[in-house]
């Protein structure tokens, strides 16, 4: 884990919009957390919850694509 958050960090500094899409991606979290914990769903609800659930996925996508990026540039420094 320590150096995921060193690569989360270096994330950081090279790509300016890496801690929103953090941001945006912890408050999803959070939401579907919320949702899946109701005991029912509407269906207006349950077709929300899988919105966010592939609005999710795509923000740890991109995430992960600007650690590997980040990762990158920094051995290619070294």
């Amino acid at each position: 884990m320590y150096r995921d958050e060193n690569l989360k960090e270096l994330a950081r500094k090279k790509f300016h919009h890496f801690a929103t899409l953090e941001r945006k991606h912890q408050e999803l979290d959070d939401i579907i957390d919320k949702m899946e914990k109701k005991t029912y769903l509407t269906p207006a609800e349950e077709l929300e919850l899988e919105k966010m659930k592939k609005e999710r996925l795509k923000l740890r996508d991109e995430m992960v694509m600007l650690i590997k990026k980040a990762q990158e540039a920094s051995e290619n420094e070294k």
